[in-house]
């Protein structure tokens, strides 16, 4: 026997059942800006990473490869 309570629950006060999709679609837009954003200041910090940190073009390359497979 379903629980009409719950049913209820998910319908707007039209009666319908409320579309999010265009919410579904912002999130997603949103966290592909965020990753890109993120990928671009690691590549914008490099000098300040090597000139604190002494870091080589290849301990970069390390931090770079390790972050994207994160992401990925």
């Amino acid at each position: 026997m379903r629980d009409n309570a719950s049913v209820d629950m998910t319908r707007d006060a039209a009666g319908s059942i409320p579309n999010y999709r265009w919410t579904i679609c912002a999130l997603l837009f949103f966290a592909t800006t965020v990753n890109y954003l993120d990928r671009q200041v690691l590549s914008l910090l490099k000098p300040t990473l090597e000139e604190k940190w002494g870091w080589s073009d290849s301990d970069y390359a390390n931090i770079a490869s390790a972050f994207q497979f994160t992401y990925a």
